[in-house]
């Protein structure tokens, strides 16, 4: 029995923005030293380019008292002071593009390095969530927040992180070059400041929930083209493509509103930054006329003033403009610690557990998935080293939750399940699950070699003994028949062998594991009747000695077995071995007449 469906989670809220900069700051803090260098080479960088429009300013005074010299006949153009100027200028952009190039390169590195670290905690995550944690999340929003999140992220740090840095000292550097050239005119000017900040606080607040809800739309628009795409074959066979579409288009439309709504509002501050900028020009065009008359400055400074406006009004454009890769990149990176911050698996003890050397016993065991809904109830039974077990029962029974518990992928609500007399939950987790080799109804297999799949089970197998393994299983024939033997590259869904190939690899694969527990949930019900009865023979073999449990529809397939449990709503109704059974004429002796009967039909 499958886990019930995820839960419905609350609607989304706007970004906790103190947590999200807390989070990112606990990301840079191991960049302390490349961060430092980082802003030395942006002030520099900043302050070469604030000073040179100082210099052309002294270059334009330069010309317009030459020509007036020349028209007035009182003297020339003083080339010396103009070249001097120039050279000065060229220097000075040339040396700020250097540090500029060296705060991309520092500041690059700093990101990619985060988002290389980001990835790898993500994917240690997937591998050490508890099993209700990865039930709750859908693979394709992990996905979305392992790729797009961390990718906006970083565009974040990146793009939003250099351009705010640069803006800031260049206000700063700028507003100082202004009080240098003209105190009034500077006033003038800083007076818009607080407009301009007061709207983009105002911006901001208002767009912050939309960027967290297009992310949260993207992670189900992504979770829903995984599901098409692996299970498009079903979709097609029951010609449920409208329907498909219809809740494409409904995510897709969601993701589309929130994107536009929080793209339109955070960009109406730059139009009116525009028109703030623009009514600064005209400002200081009047005020700036009026000292040139009054003889209090200099035509090259008004010339400089007008320049440095440009370079103190741009860079609050430029914050308003990265406000929107500001915001996403908070709102993923709630997402990615909201991930993050899951519980990992519980594995208090280290004791280690190495074989069966006696049994494994259920005692009274219950386990529910959601309160008040009992999938095992009462469960009790002993399993001798070595024996055979069949589990049987209808669908939901609760057959393959029987072998999770045991596995430890979750833990009983009362109860104990013990191995040689001692409880599992003494054991570590992992060796625990050492202990134990599984072959599914789903068979799970990775786009690689057929070899590598089957070495999967013992990577220190040699070829010999992964050729000898197929062989186990009668799966050599096939794969020496397909064009690259051994060496086909299984595709990504490795749909280029059938299912029941894919099967007979699962079961190889966990020959060659030898494990001392064995599980076998259906593990023969995608192959043919000829092909189950010899991997029937096979599986003999490999289950000698070895304690194995078995889920089964197909009854005929359990004959042999030490001992039947025949479940019903998670209790056991009848057990006993194949013949005892048939003569309490119950469960069991009904649904082997039942299957028979089909059979023959």
């Amino acid at each position: 029995m499958s886990p019930p469906p995820a839960k419905r989670k609350p609607p989304e809220k706007a970004t906790d923005n103190r947590k999200a900069i807390k989070n990112i700051m606990s990301l840079l803090k191991d960049y302390k030293l490349k961060l430092a260098v980082t802003v030395i080479c942006a002030v520099i960088s900043t302050l070469f380019s604030v000073i040179s429009p100082l210099f052309i300013g002294k270059a334009t005074t330069t010309i317009f008292e030459g020509i007036t010299n020349i028209t007035n006949h009182t003297g020339t153009l003083d080339f010396e002071t103009l070249f001097w100027c120039l050279g000065t200028v060229i220097v000075l952009y040339i040396i700020s593009s250097i540090f500029m190039y060296l705060q991309s390169y520092f500041l690059v590195g700093i990101s990619s390095e985060i988002s290389y670290n980001l990835r790898s905690k993500i994917m240690d995550k997937i591998t050490s969530l508890a099993m209700d944690n990865v039930d709750e999340n859908k693979r394709g929003d992990i996905l979305s927040r392992l790729t797009n999140d961390v990718d906006s992220l970083q565009t974040g740090i990146t793009q939003a992180f250099l351009q705010m840095l640069t803006a800031i000292i260049t206000i700063i550097g700028v507003f100082s070059m202004m009080l240098y050239l003209n105190v009034w005119m500077t006033l003038a000017t800083v007076v818009l400041v607080p407009i301009s900040f007061a709207m983009i606080i105002l911006v901001t607040r208002y767009s912050q929930s939309y960027f967290l809800k297009q992310l949260v739309f993207k992670g189900s628009l992504n979770a829903q083209i995984e599901e098409t795409f692996t299970g498009h074959d079903i979709i097609r066979a029951f010609n449920q493509e409208e329907s498909s579409i219809e809740k494409f288009e409904s995510d897709n439309e969601n993701w589309y509103a929130h994107e536009w709504k929080s793209q339109f509002f955070s960009s109406l501050s730059g139009p009116a930054m525009n028109f703030i900028s623009n009514f600064a020009y005209v400002l200081i065009a009047v005020m700036g006329a009026v000292f040139v008359l009054q003889k209090a400055i200099a035509v090259g400074d008004i010339m400089a003033f007008f320049q440095y406006i440009e370079n103190f009004t741009r860079p609050i454009q430029q914050i308003t403009r990265v406000m929107n890769l500001v915001q996403t990149a908070m709102a993923a990176t709630e997402r990615i610690f909201e991930f993050l911050e899951l519980e990992d698996e519980e594995n208090p003890s280290s004791k280690q557990i190495t074989e069966v050397t006696q049994s494994i016993t259920f005692e009274d065991v219950s386990f529910s998935y959601t309160p008040n809904e009992k999938v095992i109830n009462g469960l009790t039974f002993n399993v001798k080293k070595g024996e055979k077990i069949a589990i049987v029962g209808e669908t939901g029974a609760g057959k393959t939750t029987i072998v999770k518990l045991l596995m430890r992928f979750y833990d009983i609500n009362k109860g104990s399940i013990k191995i040689d007399g001692v409880d599992i939950e003494e054991y570590d987790k992992n060796s625990l699950r050492s202990l134990v080799g599984m072959v599914l109804q789903d068979s799970w297999l990775f786009s690689d070699t057929i070899a590598n799949n089957i070495r999967y089970g013992n990577l220190e197998a040699s070829d010999e003994e992964v050729i000898e393994a197929a062989k186990h299983v009668y799966a050599d024939n096939f794969i020496r028949q397909l064009p690259d033997g051994y060496d086909t590259v299984l595709n990504e869904d490795s749909d280029n062998i059938s299912h029941g190939q894919k099967q007979l690899l699962t079961i190889a694969r966990t020959i060659l594991s030898k494990k001392e527990i064995l599980i076998l949930d259906e593990a023969t019900s995608s192959v043919d009747t000829r092909t189950e009865k010899l991997i029937q023979k096979a599986m003999d073999r490999l289950m000698e000695n070895r304690t194995s449990f078995i889920i089964a529809h197909r009854l005929s397939t359990i004959k042999n077995a030490d001992k039947i449990l025949v479940i019903e709503n998670g209790q056991i109704i009848e057990q006993g071995t194949h013949d005892e059974l048939l003569a309490q004429r119950g469960y069991y002796y009904n649904t082997l007449n039942a299957q028979n009967r089909e059979a023959l039909f």
